[in-house]
Order: C-alpha cells, then structure tokens, then sequence
C-alpha cells in the first residue's frame, strides 16, 4: 500500500485542492483529481525522507521570533548601508563551519542565512561540514561567523536535539577568506 500511497495524506488534499480549484465535483474532475493525488506524491516520494525531527517544538518557536526579528532589523541595516551617504560597502565570501548535522537542519540554516538580508548562502560542501556565505557587509569575519553560529546554528541544534561536540564547544569558531 505504501508503494501506491506514498504520502496518503498529501494525496488527499491534492485531490480536495484539484476539487476546489476547478470548483467542480463532475466524475472527469474527480478522476483527474485522483490522479493528479495519486502521481504528484510518486514523483516526489524521495524528497519526503526526513532524517532529522523536530525534539523541542519550544525552541523552533523561539528560533522562528529571532529570525523574523533579525529579518526586520536586517531590511534597514542594509536600506541604510545601500541607500545612504556612505555606500563603502565591504562584501565578502567566508566559510561557515558546521557543527550542526543532517541535511534538513543545514537546509534550514542556509535558508535562513539567505532570508536574512545582507548574507546569501552559496554553497553546502559535500561533507556537509561547511557552508559558504556572501556577506553585503562584514568587516570582521570572526564575529559575523560567530554571530551566526550563537543565534543561528546552536538555536536550530536545540531544536533538532543535536549536542556539541566537546572540541567546538571550547575552539573558538574560525573561518578562512574564500
């Protein structure tokens, strides 16, 4: 059955969807409807694999406030160093050490680099130890790294309930210029 219904509840709401957008419950709607619920979820039956759950719903909630507040604050930090008088702008691309793991984990440390404005993630290296970021504005490296790793990366690992590892919890956290 999983075979035929990889995500039962995904096809079940693609199917209510199809209903609701042709706003139509004729049987040639319906069938279609069907399959549509029935091959979107096979055609993407490996992206639903998910090796990492969520272990303090308390802290996402508390990761999700610090990175909407970041968001706002980030918008007139770069509206300023944009649009105001002094456009010296000194942007750089550095690497991020990881001591988070797991692929949706990282995924969500990237996307939330990238939606803070000012960095952009670029790359995730294929050890999934390091992610390369493109900083608008980073004078000092040591503490744009070390910002993100305390209000981003060992948020989510609480989140994820990840430990760190003894020798990055004393190692200062270093990056190289890229």
């Amino acid at each position: 059955m999983k075979r035929i219904l990889p995500q039962p509840l995904l096809t079940l709401v693609l199917l209510v969807a199809w209903l609701l957008i042709n706003n139509s419950i004729a049987p040639g709607s319906i069938i279609m409807g069907a399959i549509v619920g029935l091959v979107v979820p096979l055609l993407t039956h490996r992206f639903w694999e998910i090796e990492a759950r969520v272990s303090n719903p308390l802290a996402l909630v508390g990761y999700a406030g610090v990175v909407l507040v970041d968001i706002i604050r980030a918008n007139f930090v770069v509206a300023r160093q944009v649009l105001g008088p002094n456009r010296v702008l000194h942007s750089q691309i550095f690497e991020l050490p990881l001591d988070l793991r797991g692929r949706l984990p990282i995924s969500v440390l990237a996307a939330t680099i990238t939606l803070t404005p000012g960095t952009v993630s670029c790359r995730i290296s294929p050890d999934q130890t390091r992610i390369w970021v493109h900083a608008l504005h980073a004078d000092d490296l040591e503490a744009e790294i070390g910002e993100i790793k305390q209000r981003y990366e060992r948020r989510l690992m609480r989140v994820f309930g990840q430990s760190l590892s003894p020798e990055s919890a004393t190692a200062p956290s270093t990056g190289n210029d890229a």
